[in-house]
């Protein structure tokens, strides 16, 4: 899509604002952790929404139709959006403030309004809701070159910013209170509560600032604005690929060479690098490699990576085995199955589960806030309905989704993509992937700072797929005879 921001329109200042907020809501994600002080938990919603309603009254004032890529998205963000709020408003289980036992599911439901899981449905579903208004902002903004290059600025920034606060912050016990982490003691890191979470925000990061390297490679470094920029970018990159290592996170580190692995092979397969493109030699790219390979090992190993061995090394003496986690996804699915045809209301996983944990021997010490699945968790909260969204997403958005990614790695394709696209898509893609694959034994997306964020980045990636150029066979013919010309 061309965008033009330099003609002042009514519509196209509000749909900047709209761009500008989004991109705040972004940068300000790495404190939202609600225990930090001066955090900005309660501001996220609010950037959202004034975004969302900039972007609207864009929209309404251009009179525009929703594009191909858009109407899905557009109709699944608002049945869910709707069916959750029904589900807060009369939650199926209703668990009484003072004492935290669930009352009698017989009684009159307008006894629902006022208990504590109707109060933390309402604070889960806010955050949803915002997080679904971003989604449905950045598939119109990433639509066009200058949106999708602020937005993955912000992403970079706020990843740059978690990543060396944790570097920081990875201290002494007097900081535990703030993350609540009390299995792992003497260590702390980043400013979320749960190490795992850390390493999914960072994994959702650094692949972003990865594809705004390539284009400043792709498009050359002619002047030394261009350097200075590809240099912070590097050490941007590489600051959150150490901090992923520091963290004691096993999946973030499993995940983290998944996402090396993969940008790398899909480059090989798309790309085969044009290395006359770039501004050196092949012995100094290989020699560029070494020193960078090196640089994250010692940085990481000066930075506490050494921890992970251990960590590593008491996960491998269980046999890879986490049987806690295998038993508090059957809860999850248990509970889903009873309430399945409504759910128990978004966020109430915490105060169910109470109920259901105490009959399972693994599971009676202590409290589980969340399933270590988000899958199933999103099944015990949601239910059946929520498991139709889920197919929902897989059939439209996913399909178009998946249908681009094969026009990427198609070496003659009837679509001619651009470098920036074609890059955006693999990089923005193996970010998703990353948490997606993540959410199976974490809950990253039931985290407040994760979800605006994946929101965001699914949002570019969907946006990405959608083309201005023609794709008649007349035009493809005529573009095919000027390359080989």
């Amino acid at each position: 899509m061309v965008e033009d921001w330099r003609i002042a329109t009514f519509p196209t200042i509000l749909r900047g604002l709209a761009l500008a907020t989004v991109a705040l809501c972004i940068c300000v994600l790495p404190w939202a952790n609600a225990k930090l002080p001066g955090t900005t938990h309660a501001v996220i919603p609010w950037l959202a929404g004034t975004a969302f309603v900039f972007w609207l009254i864009a929209r309404l004032l251009e009179w525009k139709a929703p594009m191909p890529h858009e109407k899905a998205m557009w109709w699944l963000a608002l049945l869910i959006s709707a069916y959750g709020w029904v589900i807060t408003c009369f939650p199926k289980a209703m668990v009484d403030r003072a004492s935290g036992a669930i009352l009698d599911l017989d009684k009159d439901p307008w006894l629902a309004f006022g208990t504590l899981d109707q109060d933390i449905s309402m604070q889960a579903m806010v955050f949803i809701s915002s997080a679904l208004m971003l989604l449905v902002v950045t598939l119109d903004l990433a639509s066009g070159r200058t949106g999708r290059y602020l937005l993955a600025l912000a992403v970079t920034f706020a990843g740059f910013v978690t990543a060396v606060a944790g570097l920081c912050l990875q201290t002494q016990a007097d900081l535990s209170g703030l993350w609540q982490v009390k299995h792992i003691p003497k260590f702390v890191f980043g400013l979320f509560w749960y190490h795992g979470n850390t390493a999914a925000f960072l994994n959702l990061c650094w692949p972003v600032s990865v594809w705004l390297c390539l284009l400043l490679l792709h498009y050359g470094l002619r002047t030394f604005r261009q350097q200075m920029a590809l240099a912070f970018l590097v050490v941007a990159v590489m600051v959150q690929i150490i901090a992923v290592f520091v963290v004691i996170s096993k999946v973030g580190h499993v995940l983290l060479i998944f996402e090396v692995l993969l940008l790398l092979v899909a480059g090989l397969v798309v790309w085969k690098p044009r290395l006359e493109t770039l501004p050196f030699s092949k012995k100094r790219l290989a020699m560029f490699v070494l020193i960078a390979v090196g640089l994250l090992v010692l940085g990481g190993w000066l930075s506490g990576a050494g921890a992970m061995m251990g960590r590593w090394d008491r996960f491998s003496q269980r046999h890879f085995d986490d049987p806690a986690r295998r038993h508090a996804v059957v809860m999850a699915l248990q509970i889903g199955a009873e309430h399945g045809w409504t759910g128990t209301g978004p966020g109430t996983f915490e105060w169910i589960a109470a109920h259901y944990s105490t009959l399972d021997p693994v599971l009676q010490e202590g409290r589980w806030r969340h399933a270590h699945n988000d899958y199933a968790e999103f099944f015990a909260e949601w239910g059946w309905p929520g498991v139709f969204f889920f197919v929902l997403f897989a059939a439209f958005p996913g399909r178009r989704w998946f249908k681009a990614l094969r026009q990427t790695l198609m070496k003659d394709s009837r679509y001619r993509m651009s470098f920036e696209r074609r890059a955006g898509l693999i990089c923005f893609s193996t970010a998703v992937i990353s948490v997606l694959l993540h959410a199976m034994v974490d809950f990253p997306l039931q985290i407040d700072a994760i979800r605006p964020l994946f929101a965001v980045v699914m949002g570019g990636v969907i946006a990405m797929t959608s083309t201005s150029a023609s794709t008649s066979r007349r035009d493809v013919k005529g573009r095919r005879e000027r390359t080989w010309k």
